[in-house]
């Protein structure tokens, strides 16, 4: 029998009889039958020639899971294996078939459905992203922001599926996949649908992603663990929006709740009810993709520190809207039993003025709060996208000049409310980010690191003596709000216009 061989090092198929690959001459692995080698496993079941089938398989009842490999395209794929006898594979097969039909964001791609020996395989596309069960396993807060995005894609995903005839029937972790760039953003997408007669109800899926939902909150996804859920919660988010959510959860989870969620429509407005009381903790979505960074030689008020200006690519990432506030990070302060610098209470007042951003933090302060909060400094390159978005502008609004309605600067004593400047917004909605207060950024400060750094997801140098801030404050000039402008001070240093605001992303750059 003729077998074929897969290279792990270009994915050309070559005779078994072959000792090198055809195409890149990268040697080959042992002659197997009716098999192929792919990077990342030794020997796999290959279906039509095309998709390999990886690892071991999970799975109940009729149906298994396995990850796979498109050997034509070179890269993953999920497969959703179904036994059926043959006279029932037709019925199978036509049933994914108009599924694969099937087109939203939130639903991972059929790429084929095909026959194999035991019954039917669906093939689905695999992006870059991260499985939600093995992601869940890395993180020790998931930010209610979050959660509530990944679980509103669920939601709108499973309205187009259950709109177009379909139910998926096994909702679970594993069967999504938080991706890198869904319609430029990160998002969750789902695969599965159900095979075979007798599909479940509507309200099984819906109950299904409410168990996702708590699972991220720090709940093990029964309606007995919301209270776990929300007791996770308790330093970070508001009463009134902890309220908000445990209606959500209940409806969702509680069979005897009085106010039951079995439709997408109630579910996405308890959904907006609870983000209406979260606040400060709001995040914009930033797209992943290149930007142009730094400042040109021709701009008056650059500075060598930001040249050259060039194209850098960032992957998608969230950010908060506005810098974290006094009474968040006294609530930090509080629930870590932080002991708070004495002169911290006089430049911040968190039972008066909490809404005001904290300032007189610094670096190592920052840092720690982001991580309790389950997010991280954001980086440079990043903080800038958020900025200035994709078309190279010198301010977040434009390339108009600052003026006392885009933005606080000067000579001011102190900082202002976030959001009182809407017309000074950057291109995705991140509140003042020139002006008011100046943000410390995660990376150390190099002079010359634009002219060596890479050209993807910088992470800064590996060290140094100085972090960088960025975007200017209330007390400083109008040059110094340019997007490009970048400041530096010791990490231990503290002053009344230090502040910060956090990202979230599925990956933290690495300095090089």
């Amino acid at each position: 029998m003729t077998t074929s061989v897969i290279c792990t090092q270009c994915g050309a198929r070559n005779l078994a009889t072959q000792q090198v690959c055809r195409r890149c001459k990268a040697p080959l692995g042992e002659e197997v039958v009716t098999t192929a080698t792919v990077r990342g496993t030794p020997t796999s079941t290959l279906l039509q020639e095309r998709w390999a089938v990886l690892g071991q398989g999970a799975g109940q009842g009729k149906e298994r899971w396995q990850a796979g490999h498109d050997v034509e395209r070179r890269r993953p794929v999920m497969l959703q294996g179904y036994a059926c006898a043959e006279g029932e594979q037709e019925v199978v097969r036509a049933h994914a078939a108009e599924y694969q039909a099937l087109r939203h964001p939130a639903l991972l791609e059929v790429c084929a459905v095909v026959r194999g020996e035991e019954g039917v395989w669906v093939i689905y596309d695999w992006p870059p992203g991260a499985r939600l069960d093995e992601w869940l396993v890395t993180q020790d807060v998931v930010p209610l922001w979050i959660a509530l995005q990944l679980f509103e894609d669920l939601i709108e995903g499973l309205r187009a599926m259950h709109g177009a005839g379909f139910r998926h029937g096994r909702l679970e972790p594993s069967r999504v996949l938080i991706c890198e760039q869904m319609e430029g953003r990160l998002g969750a997408s789902l695969s599965g649908v159900w095979l075979g007669p007798d599909a479940p109800s509507p309200g099984g899926d819906y109950r299904a992603a409410g168990a996702i939902l708590l699972r991220m909150l720090g709940g093990d996804g029964r309606a007995g663990a919301i209270a776990d859920g929300l007791d996770a919660l308790k330093e970070r988010v508001s009463g009134d929006a902890r309220g908000a959510l445990r209606e959500l959860l209940e409806g969702l989870l509680d069979e005897d709740s009085p106010g039951r969620l079995d439709n997408p429509r109630t579910i996405l407005e308890a959904v907006a009810r609870v983000r209406a009381l979260l606040g400060a903790e709001v995040m914009c979505a930033v797209e992943g993709g290149p930007f142009v960074r730094g400042s040109r030689e021709d701009d008056p008020d650059a500075r060598r520190e930001e040249m050259p200006a060039a194209s850098v690519e960032v992957a998608a990432f969230f950010i908060d809207r506005a810098p974290v506030s006094a009474a968040q990070f006294y609530a930090f302060a509080i629930a870590t039993g932080r002991k708070l610098d004495p002169e911290w209470f006089q430049f911040n007042a968190p039972r008066g003025a909490g809404e005001l951003p904290v300032v007189h933090v610094t670096w190592r302060e920052a840092r720690d709060y982001a991580r309790w909060a389950g997010k991280r400094l954001p980086t440079e390159a990043e903080w800038e996208k958020a900025a200035r978005g994709t078309d190279g502008r010198t301010y977040p609004w434009g390339d108009a000049p600052p003026v006392p309605e885009l933005a606080l600067y000067g000579q001011n004593p102190a900082p202002g409310v976030c959001g009182e400047r809407p017309a000074g917004r950057s291109p995705y909605g991140v509140e003042d980010m020139a002006g008011n207060v100046f943000e410390w950024v995660g990376d150390w400060y190099e002079g010359d690191y634009y002219s060596q750094a890479p050209p993807r997801d910088p992470g800064g140098p590996r060290r140094g003596t100085k972090k960088v801030l960025r975007g200017g404050s209330f007390a400083h000039p109008a040059f110094a709000l340019r997007c490009a402008t970048r400041g530096r001070y010791a990490p231990e240093e503290r002053r009344a216009n230090h502040s910060f605001r956090c990202v979230w992303s599925l990956r933290e750059p690495q300095p090089r």
